[in-house]
Formats: structure tokens, sequence, C-alpha cells
């Protein structure tokens, strides 16, 4: 018998992401430094990296049996095309719908869900952008790196904006189950990400 998913893991993971982006924002509005300009943007590069591998791989930290299974697939395979294709055949709503909160026209709610349709980071902008990071890690051709750096460089704020945009207010399905996880990045009264379960209705 499979295991009770732990909703709790996917908030980790949005924290995780957090903790990850503060680390960008130290190093692009120059608070810290690696006290060399290439390593600072190898360093955000990396960060940016971990991130997108978390959004795509968080839905199936909560259903351990089955992140469990694909850890020796996923440890193998380094295209990230290929593990978004193993991730969506066990969970295909993996990845996150972003949403804005806007306050109800209806007296029994307190606000209202409009799902974003511009301004995030789709999946597709993900993969490619994933990409572009690994290119720079296995470059071979030092003449190239250094304008290969600047390029990079010059897609860190707009990276940075769509990701927030995607996972600032957002809704995530799960495998095996009817459930629904609405997830605010960082809550009014904490500052902490916070998550609702919500059931389908039959």
């Amino acid at each position: 018998m499979a295991a009770e998913p732990d909703y709790a893991n996917y908030t980790r993971c949005m924290e995780e992401i957090k903790r990850r982006q503060i680390a960008i924002d130290e190093i692009l509005y120059e608070r810290k430094t690696t006290s060399f300009k290439y390593t600072n943007i190898e360093f955000v590069a990396l960060q940016f990296r971990k991130i997108f591998e978390l959004v795509i791989l968080a839905t199936l930290t909560s259903h351990q049996h089955l992140f469990e299974g694909l850890t020796r697939k996923l440890a193998k395979e380094w295209q990230v095309t290929k593990i978004v294709v193993i991730v969506k055949s066990k969970n295909p709503g993996f990845f996150p719908n972003p949403i804005d909160r806007v306050p109800s026209t209806n007296k029994s709610a307190k606000d209202e869900w409009k799902p974003v349709s511009v301004g995030f980071l789709t999946l597709d902008e993900l993969v490619e952008a994933h990409g572009k990071i690994g290119t720079l890690m296995h470059a071979n051709n030092p003449y190239r790196e250094e304008q290969s750096l600047n390029e990079l460089e010059s897609l860190f704020p707009s990276w940075r904006e769509r990701l927030i945009r995607l996972l600032n207010h957002h809704l995530i399905k799960f495998p095996d189950d009817e459930t629904i996880l609405y997830v605010g990045m960082q809550s009014a009264e904490t500052g902490s990400v916070h998550t609702a379960l919500f059931k389908k209705q039959a």
C-alpha cells in the first residue's frame, strides 16, 4: 500500500527555491560577490539551474513511493527534456499554474483566483533556459566563454521576474489523488511559504 502523500515536502522545495532566489539577488544587486565577474555569473547560473530542477521535481517529493522509484533513473539523466518526460509520465500536472488573487465580488469569499496568462516562465522557456546554462557549464571553447557568459548574464533579470510571476501564487496538481494545492510563496503574517489543500468536487 502506498504511503500517504506528504505535501510538506513540496513546501520545503519552495522554501529552498526562495533561499536560492535570495542568493541570486545578493549577487545581481551587488550586495555580495565572489570577487570575480565570471564566477559571479556562473554562481547565479547554477542557482537558476537548481531552481528549475526543483520546479520540475517538486511534486514528486510529496509522493515518495513515486520519487524513490525514479531516483536512479533521474540520476543517470542529464537532459532536462528527458527528465520532463519522465516526471510528466508520473504526474501530468507537475508544472505550476500561476494565479492572481483578486478581491471577490462574492460576499462569501475573501478573494477570487484568476489564471495568469502572460509574463510568467513557461515550461518551454524553463527548458530552454536550463539548456543555455548547461551549454555554458560544459563549454570547451575558451575563446567563446566571455561572450557566452555576458549573453547569459543579460538573461538573468528576465528569468528572475518571470520565475517570480510563475511561483508567487500558484496551483499544483499531484499524482494518484484528487488534490489541488494552493501555494503562496510569502505569507503576509510569517513571510514563509503557505499552502492550502483543496479536493476536486465530484
